[in-house]
């Protein structure tokens, strides 16, 4: 990755804020759906714009999951400028939440997320990345 670059490192599943990456998520609880980047600095310091999207895919039915970062406006999305206060620094994490209710009906099924970055004002760019697939329990 150059300075002008953006790259996401992982994107992997979790129950809420918790401490390493989980392969089962309980749906008894909210679960999260982590993705990972970093930014060149030259890039970060320019503050340029970015938009991080997340799909979360039910492998077993072929719909998808709600997952939105808290307090953004709308679900699967992060919108705004590098240095802004969902990226502060070059390396930057996104919690996309999934809720009890949500992963409820998806129990005992196989999931997947797809994440993407979109990055810079004059020459964009983008990144993507897939994660493990993970369960959700029965």
């Amino acid at each position: 990755m150059g300075p002008n670059d953006a790259q996401i490192v992982r994107v992997f599943s979790r129950g809420l804020k918790g401490p390493i990456a989980d392969l089962t998520l309980n749906p008894n609880s909210e679960g999260e759906v982590v993705l990972e980047a970093e930014a060149g600095e030259t890039l970060h310091d320019g503050g340029g714009d970015y938009l991080v999207t997340l799909v979360v895919r039910d492998l077993s039915d072929g719909t998808a999951i709600p997952a939105q970062v808290p307090n953004a406006p709308k679900p699967g999305e992060v919108k705004g400028r590098f240095r802004d206060p969902n990226w502060v620094d070059l390396p930057a994490s996104f919690g996309f939440v999934m809720s009890s209710a949500d992963l409820k009906n998806h129990r005992g099924h196989l999931v997947q997320a797809y994440g993407s970055v979109v990055y810079g004002n004059t020459k964009p760019g983008s990144t993507f990345a897939v994660s493990q697939t993970f369960q959700i329990l029965p």
